[in-house]
């Protein structure tokens, strides 16, 4: 901020402090939007998806999960109807059978295979609904015999996928068939890999039996692990329900055939399951909350959540690039050089940071291997991750890629990222100080020990690859990591009083480190590589997002931001989903929300599938994902200690409305914008930390719930009202509201924008 062009005063408010106003809540329920301010139900049934006429694939299909189990429901051919199941951490696991080859095929994805219920009649159209907020899937599909009803839902508590179908006279719904998928990773099928292992024997053949009243499919691994797909069809007239569970067994240490039938007898025997089920889902979403005048982005970040509870949980697998819903892919596990970072980037805004558990438990569990990814030489004190790894992380980097230059050595920096964006939304030091702070030291020195310093002390890191373009020395990638990584490490040491015996290292180098790498037309890949074709990755970009080293608060900076962008995305033929949702968070933090909502827009218009699903040859889930965290830098930003509110309203959005977005410091953030301006601000501190608040209001009260006197600076620049609180409590709201604000229950305005609008197979 410019102080030279800035008003700067302080002043003590004396406010009424009126009980009847505001009313104290215990932290633990806090995160939960307060009852009454919005009518759920009525809300999230304009979220729902809908089918005019069922998918015909993966990426038109209804998609249901529960962080571990999945289901995509979509039309096989004209009478049959197709019930894809997959498990999140079913993998092979054949690396010591096959120690030569790839990972991609002696641990990819494995998938479980499909249900298919043949209709007796050709079908002509459907009327089906996916409620998100009841996570069920709900409705008739029409053949040229009569009509078919189902209901279905993983449940959100229990490992069983429950399908419920109703036909009439003609369509009795008893045409279910279960077929076993080839137990094989789904690369090996691609026609384009040229890394195929020429001997690459089958899993053994699957086993059928019954026990108990279940069917069971167990399909074994070469390395005598196993997994195992339990069912039992239940027949009332001309109803069904099919249950189903899968057990799974990587070592060979366990029974999967137990694991699989012991889900379907506990849900079996729990009356209140569908109860839990729901309570679940209506709790998850409550946490947070936001109303656009944009129909169709609004239905899509609100799906985009409900996909992300899908997909993984606190106590689930970390997030690969499938999810519960395998298909055809050559992508059959996670990959670190940007995909896992961008599915995990809207849980911390959205006030979900239990999701991130999945990823950050996976980590700290496999830490010992993400130390044995590097050289022997640097074990004792280094840690890193390679391009893609299974569950395990297993993902080393040879010396021999070190000396060609051709790894890539920010991706463990890059995902350390977001681990602290944890202690940063949620004030949680002992994890910071035992967790996040030891596996960051020893990221930052994979880095530090292969900078190499010239004559005049300046530290150079030599050939490496910069993700999806070139190698290059002095590559940004890997510069502006590693200077977050400093930058970090030594604010942690300083703010918890840590003395690290490394912290003076880690000062001469970060003053003596390199620039990074500018051309005239910005920010180049590395020394002497400019980025002169099209470059869908934003690799080189980092610094300016989502770093934010480089940033628009920074006058000098503004013109090389620009150009930057500018540059980037004049190259169009590589350009890929994930571009869009990086092209408009850049252009969010540079206070432009209208561009950041056109490129939101034609990622929409051109990349993502009706069911919200992305692919690039196969499905890779992290580009919607990334489009969430898009949106939500659009109503709220709190990096470099500031809580920006609606810092890039696209200038058509009249009407805006969130509640409960997390904030770094631990602030819990609401606001509305009632005909363009923002009326209302309310933000709980959640640790009592200083606030600085950043925002267009002009004239507002000032009120606490905690104390009747604020003390607070204020500084007004020519469009933002800057307020510092030098203090918050522990549990206190503080709220900036004008006279002219209108309290309102949720749904409280109209769409002004694809108001006739929902995602899901129908005309739009």
């Amino acid at each position: 901020m410019q102080q030279n062009s800035s008003l700067k005063y302080n002043r003590l408010i004396h406010c009424s402090f009126f009980l009847w106003l505001f009313f104290c809540v215990p932290l633990w329920c806090a995160a939960q939007v307060p009852a009454g301010e919005v009518n759920w139900p009525v809300f999230m049934a304009q979220q729902n998806l809908k089918w005019d006429q069922l998918g015909k694939d993966y990426y038109s299909g209804i998609i249901l999960g529960n962080g571990l189990l999945g289901t995509n429901i979509y039309q096989e051919n004209d009478s049959l109807i197709r019930f894809d199941i997959g498990r999140t951490d079913v993998v092979d696991h054949r690396e010591k059978l096959l120690p030569n080859v790839g990972k991609l095929y002696t641990q990819g994805r494995l998938p479980i295979g499909c249900f298919t219920l043949k209709t007796a009649g050709k079908i002509t159209g459907a009327k089906i609904e996916l409620d998100i907020y009841n996570a069920t899937a709900s409705g008739t599909v029409f053949t040229t015999q009569g009509t078919l009803s189902f209901t279905a839902l993983v449940a959100a508590t229990q490992n069983v996928i429950s399908i419920t179908a109703k036909g009439t006279a003609q369509e009795q719904a008893r045409g279910w068939k279960w077929h076993a998928g080839k137990s094989i990773s789904p690369r090996y099928f691609q026609s384009y890999p040229t890394d195929k292992p020429v001997n690459y024997p089958e899993n053994p053949p699957v086993k059928m039996s019954t026990a108990n009243g279940y069917t069971l499919c167990n399909q074994p691994l070469l390395n005598n692990g196993g997994y195992t797909t339990a069912y039992k069809i239940l027949n009332n007239s001309y109803t069904q329900q099919l249950l189903v569970s899968v057990g799974y067994d990587g070592e060979g240490t366990a029974d999967e055939n137990k694991e699989a039938t012991a889900y379907l007898q506990k849900f079996e025997q729990d009356k209140q399951s569908t109860v839990a089920h729901r309570n679940w889902w209506h709790q998850y979403y409550q946490k947070s909350f936001i109303a656009l005048p944009d129909k169709r982005m609004e239905n899509f970040y609100w799906i985009q959540l409900y996909k992300l509870a899908s997909v993984t949980r606190a106590d689930k697998p970390v997030a690969d690039l499938m999810g519960p819903w395998t298909t055809a892919t050559p992508w059959p596990a996670i990959w670190w050089n940007l995909n896992a970072q961008l599915t995990y980037s809207p849980i911390f805004t959205a006030n979900h940071l239990e999701l991130g558990e999945s990823l950050f438990k996976s980590l700290n569990r496999n830490r010992q291997n993400l130390i044995n990814n590097v050289p022997e030489k640097w074990r004792n004190d280094a840690a890193a991750i390679g391009r893609s790894s299974a569950f395990g992380l297993v993902s080393p980097i040879s010396e021999a890629e070190i000396n060609k230059g051709t790894f890539e050595p920010a991706n463990l920096t890059w995902l350390l990222y977001y681990y602290y964006q944890y202690y940063a939304y949620s004030g949680d030091e002992q994890t910071l100080k035992t967790k996040i702070f030891p596996l960051l030291k020893r990221s930052a020195n994979f880095l530090i020990h292969q900078l190499k310093p010239d004559d005049q002390g300046i530290y150079h890191f030599p050939m490496s690859h910069s993700p999806e373009y070139k190698n290059a020395e002095d590559a940004n990638y890997t510069l502006a990591s590693l200077s977050w990584a400093l930058q970090t490490l030594i604010k942690v040491n300083d703010e918890q009083k840590l003395n690290d015996a490394d912290a003076g290292k880690w000062k001469t180098i970060l003053k003596n480190l390199t620039p990074f790498p500018v051309g005239e037309s910005g920010f180049l890949i590395g020394k002497d590589v400019p980025l002169n074709s099209s470059h869908r990755h934003y690799s080189h970009l980092l610094m300016i997002y989502p770093y934010n080293l480089i940033n628009w608060d920074q006058p000098e900076n503004r013109a090389l931001i620009s150009q930057s962008l500018k540059n980037w995305l004049s190259y169009k033929s590589a350009l890929a989903g994930f571009s869009f949702t990086g092209a408009a968070s850049i252009y969010a933090g540079t206070g432009n929300g209208d561009m950041a909502y056109q490129w939101l827009n034609e990622l929409l218009d051109r990349f993502v599938q009706v069911n919200t699903l992305y692919r690039e040859s196969g499905p890779v889930i992290e580009t919607p994902l990334a489009a969430a965290t898009s949106i939500q830098e659009m109503l709220l930003q709190s990096w470099g200690k500031k809580i920006r509110v609606f810092p890039a309203i696209p200038t058509n959005w009249q009407n805006v409305s969130f509640k409960q977005l997390l904030a770094e410091g631990a602030f819990l953030v609401s606001a509305d914008m009632q005909g363009g301006a923002t009326q209302n601000i309310k933000i709980t501190s959640l640790k009592g930390s200083q606030l600085t608040l950043v925002t267009d209001m002009d004239k507002f009260t000032i009120r606490s719930n905690k104390r009747a006197k604020v003390d607070y600076q204020l500084q007004k620049t020519a469009e933002k009202t800057i307020i510092e609180i030098k203090k918050t409590i522990s549990g206190e709201m503080i709220q900036l509201v004008s006279a002219s604000f209108e309290e309102k229950q949720q749904p409280a305005f109209s769409y002004t924008k694809y108001e006739n609008w929902f995602w899901g197979f129908n005309k739009k």
